[in-house]
Order: C-alpha cells, then structure tokens, then sequence
C-alpha cells in the first residue's frame, strides 16, 4: 500500500547571489560553479553552489502521525512488518553530471520564510530565505552557522546556506551512478524524529556532500521540479508498506495457462478523492481449450500467481505514480480472488490514471506486464 504526501514549500539558496530569493521559482536547483569554470562567457574567479530547503509540512506528519495511532499505516521502520517513507523528486534536466557522486538530505535546524521570488528576478526579490538570511534582507536573520546543535559545513566561497543537524537518524543519502537524477530517498529515521518529537519539524535541505561543494571540480546542474511547477511533479513523500493477504489461494488454481487474460471486474471510470476503493482482478486462458461446460469463463475459477504486482501511472505524462514493488504493491487473494487496494486521496484529482499488473512465474524467468488500458479518473 502506498499513501503520498506533497510538500508545502521550498526554495533553492544561490551561493553566488546571496541574498536572492527563487522560493516561488518553478524549478528547484542543485548547481556547482567551479572556480575557473566559464559562466555567461566570463570565467569564475571563486566557486560557488546552491542547496534546496523542502517543508514537508506539519498538517503532513500530524496526519500520518495520527495515522500510525489510528493503526491506518504500521509503525515506521525498515522491517518487514513496518513502514518505510521515501523522499521523490522529478528531475526536469541535468547537464555536466559526473558518472558517479552521492545527494544528501539533512533535517533543518532552525525555521526559515519561503518568498515569492524567482532566480530571473530583475531585481532580485529579498523577502523570504536566501543564501545568507533565513527570511528577509532587510532587516533580516542570518542563518545561525555557529550554533551547537547545527553543521554549518564550511561553503567554498560565502558563509551561510542554511544550517542543519548531523548524525545518525537525522541525516539520508542516495548514490548515483551513470543515471538519471530522480531522487527517491530513504529518509524513514528523519521522519520517525520528527513524529516522537525528537526535533522540531523545520523540513530538510538538500545538498551535495561537503567534499564535493568545496573541491575545485567541475559537477554540473540538476534541475528538479518545485512545489510550484504547472506540472505534477511535486516533491512528495511516498510511506509504503506490504498490506497484502493470501488467505484465499486454496479455494482458486493460479493460472496455469501460458498466455492469459487479466481483467478487472469492478474497475469504475471515476472515483472520488475520499474513496478507498478494492480493485478486483479476474484471469482467463486467452486461448481457452474447447469443451463443453455449463458455466461462463468469467466466473472465478483462476487467481493470479502470488508473485503479482501492481503499478499506477498518470495517463497524460506516463509518470509512475506508484512503482512495482516487491511488498507494497504485491496483489492479494482472498475468498473472492485477487485484488488490491488504493486509497485514491493520494492521487491529485481531476486527472486520469492507468492500472499496469506485473506477472512473475518460473521463478523469475517468466515475467510479463500487463498494460491493457485499465483507466481511472479521480474527481474532486
């Protein structure tokens, strides 16, 4: 089961204009200008990088707090029986990327203003965060890089950037290599300090390691879409967990022919954001050996295999709203045959959204997925 979250806020910090505010820019960006680079045709005389604040939201954690009271969502962990929380965000482009490099995602430690400004700003708009204050210029807080409880890592060229806190369950990374930049982080210790009370929910800054923000290297750009793109590509949090039942595989046969029909027996074209619906899945031989019977094909007779998943794009852009996943999109069996469940609050409304089904037999050498065009609209 997957239930998302979408982030309230953000910002992108500009080492190179420090007092600049984008926190209404469309576009969230990482960037790293080496000394000695070439910028608009001038060379850099010093190095420069920039780093991304996002406000998850306290009406986000109270309600997945209150979820894991209400026993909606299990106890978060990285254990079989509990759940996990992911950070996700869409890259829109990169350039300049090196083969391999790592991301790091901190907990914040002191609160911080969004703005309305954009990077193209002429002038610049100096309400809300930037490089140097944590709100306003003018009269304006600096961003407190000597306090005890914060890492104020040392910047290339200009103090400020933010401050956050290190250590175990307050910090989170990815690793890329010679792939594309979308970010899909573990950052289920972050959110479990933030639910007990551990520290103060003031969101998370994203940013490339320490050594590589201060190395004369040359490590590019990657662009990510923001909390204010036109687009669906919102920085979100994805808690999944394996919800899944097989108490009905006795009383059907998994489907034992090698070319078969999935298909859906309750599948609406729309529901409603409120609705948590169960999508239930019949299957057929596609070729089904003549004989004589008194009943209909379509009558349960046949269960998928217990290693079936399920997948939820957008329609429209074929993002992947919900991955296949091993545990928490594993379809169940129960005494009316397969099915799974959506809670259809985590999709944005007024958009389309298509149902793929992933069939692994033999072990793993016999794959197959299903996109046969099983649509779904979620209304307001």
């Amino acid at each position: 089961m997957y239930q998302l979250y979408y982030t309230d806020r953000n910002n992108t910090l500009y080492e190179r204009n420090i007092e600049a505010n984008a926190g209404h820019d469309p576009i969230l960006e990482l960037t790293k200008i080496a000394s000695g680079s070439r910028l608009n045709g001038f060379i850099q005389a010093d190095t420069y990088n920039s780093r991304i604040l996002l406000d998850i939201g306290n009406n986000n954690i109270s309600d997945l707090s209150q979820s894991i009271v209400d026993n909606k969502i299990p106890p978060l962990g990285n254990s079989v029986n509990s759940a996990s929380v992911y950070l996700t965000m869409t890259a829109a482009d990169a350039s300049d990327l090196t083969l391999t490099y790592d991301l790091k995602a901190y907990v914040i430690s002191e609160s911080w203003d969004t703005g309305q400004g954009l990077k193209t700003d002429i002038p610049i708009s100096k309400i809300g965060s930037s490089w140097e204050y944590r709100d306003a210029v003018d009269p304006g807080t600096k961003w407190n890089t000597g306090s005890a409880a914060s890492s104020g890592d040392s910047s290339a060229t200009n103090p400020g950037g933010g401050t956050w806190i290190t250590g175990s369950g307050f910090e989170a990374s990815q690793s890329f290599s010679n792939q594309l930049p979308h970010i899909r982080m573990n950052i289920t210790d972050i959110i479990s300090k933030w639910i007990d009370g551990t520290v103060t929910n003031n969101g998370l800054i994203l940013k490339r390691t320490t050594e590589d923000e201060n190395s004369g290297n040359i490590l590019g750009s990657i662009k990510f879409y923001s909390r204010n793109t036109n687009t669906i590509f919102i920085p979100r949090l994805e808690v999944s967990w394996d919800d899944s039942i097989q108490t009905g595989t006795g009383s059907y046969s998994e489907i034992d022919s090698d070319t078969y029909v999935p298909y859906f027996k309750n599948i609406r074209r729309n529901y409603y954001e409120a609705d948590n619906s169960v999508f239930r899945i019949g299957v057929r031989p596609e070729y089904p050996t003549k004989a004589y019977q008194t009943g209909s094909w379509y009558l349960p007779k046949d269960r998928l295999p217990t290693s079936s998943y399920y997948s939820i794009k957008d329609a429209v852009t074929e993002e992947t709203i919900i991955p296949f996943d091993t545990s928490a999109t594993q379809i169940s069996c129960d005494m009316k045959g397969s099915f799974f469940k959506l809670r259809l609050n985590t999709f944005m409304p007024e958009r389309y959204y298509k149902i793929l089904l992933k069939v692994e037999r033999e072990g793993g050498d016999d794959i197959q997925i299903h996109d046969n065009g099983y649509y779904f609209k979620v209304e307001r």
